[in-house]
């Protein structure tokens, strides 16, 4: 699939590669998709053993590998811990090339994190002077990221016709096969929120059916079964459920806490599917908000509004689910009227679908 060249076909050979033997292998061969293709196919399931190798491996053949490729692979490994290590090692260096990954990493993070987004986090990339065309092709998927969160989709798709072919020419194929699949996750997402539903599902299953790209890029691969999932919402219970399920349950199988955030945003949205589809209603779930929408839909609406006002008085403001949610608590059509116009806004067009005359009247039989 990814990186069919690989040399290394067992641990035995690692270790002696790892102890300077490399006059053992075709030193041609010998290159980061070579490195990392060896270890998917030895360690498929062991995240642990493979970072290990690589670490040896790194610290050892520092010519070998760029240190921009780890930074990608930790990430898209969901280990921020390594790559905060790494990026303060390459920082002590002093490369000016690898300041210059660390700055687009450092303020990828910060997005990651919700500290960082739409016109701010465009702002920030904007500044970054890179130093050759693989940090170029990157701060313009960063550059993406920022215009996908502002809502605005129709720029964003007119530089995605640009990126996307610079990405489809690059030499490194681990780097090629991890942007595309970036671009490929945010085009989805842009697709759910336009409520082009069909395209998205397209986008999804074009992923899906690699099935080889969840061993090299785990928590990138698990959203689209979430992004699939939520296709349905509206539609079918069963299918909605099954496809975020699959998501939640791969995220589950990746090792320690690297898919912590991501893991908790699938079980927010299948608690948000069993309340709007008031199907098994009897659990507590954990997210705040969402706890606020399943008392709404058992009809402990004045519970439900001492959470919401709890949120607004401890984030300053609500979020468009959480303006609907306070809406129906309240049964006040012009909160409800805000939150459709935050929803517009946002040019959430998916979701926008809460506010329409069925899915109302459904709330507002739960709740009356």
């Amino acid at each position: 699939m990814v990186f069919k060249d690989y040399m290394i076909k067992d641990d035995r050979q690692f270790n002696q590669f790892l102890l300077g033997k490399m006059n053992l292998f075709d030193a041609s061969r010998i290159n980061s998709n070579s490195i990392l293709s060896s270890l998917n196919e030895l360690y498929r399931n062991d995240y642990e053993k493979q970072k290990y190798f690589l670490q040896d491996y790194y610290f050892n053949y520092l010519d070998s590998i760029k240190s921009n490729i780890l930074m990608e692979y930790y990430l898209m490994q969901g280990d921020i811990e390594e790559l905060e290590t790494l990026m303060e090692i390459e920082r002590e260096r002093g490369s000016k090339d690898m300041q210059t990954w660390i700055t687009i990493y450092q303020i990828l993070l910060k997005n990651q994190k919700g500290e960082l987004s739409g016109t701010d986090l465009i702002d920030e990339i904007f500044k970054v002077k890179n130093t050759n065309s693989e940090s170029l092709i990157f701060s313009l998927i960063v550059h993406l990221y920022g215009i996908q969160e502002t809502g605005l989709f129709e720029p964003f798709h007119k530089v995605l016709t640009v990126v996307a072919p610079m990405v489809e020419l690059m030499d490194n194929e681990y780097l090629r096969e991890a942007y595309k699949i970036r671009l490929m996750e945010m085009e989805a997402t842009t697709y759910l929120y336009m409520n082009e539903i069909e395209q998205c599902r397209s986008k999804c299953l074009e992923v899906i059916k690699r099935s080889e790209l969840q061993f090299y890029f785990p928590i990138v691969y698990a959203n689209f079964f979430h992004i699939l999932g939520q296709t349905y919402m509206f539609e079918n219970f069963e299918v909605a459920k099954y496809w975020v399920e699959q998501s939640r349950n791969a995220l589950l199988q990746l090792s320690g806490n690297r898919a912590m955030d991501r893991t908790q945003y699938t079980v927010n949205t299948l608690d948000f599917l069993h309340s709007f589809w008031g199907i098994d209603i009897h659990t507590e779930p954990t997210d705040e908000a969402e706890r606020a929408h399943r008392l709404i839909v058992q009809g402990r609406v004045d519970e439900a509004v001492d959470i919401l006002e709890g949120l607004k008085k401890k984030r300053g403001y609500l979020t468009s689910y959480q303006l609907f949610y306070y809406g129906l608590a309240m049964n006040d059509d012009s909160m409800l009227n805000v939150a459709r116009d935050v929803f517009t806004s946002n040019s959430n067009y998916f979701y926008l679908q809460l506010l329409s005359t069925e899915n109302l009247h459904k709330y507002k039989k739960k709740t009356n």
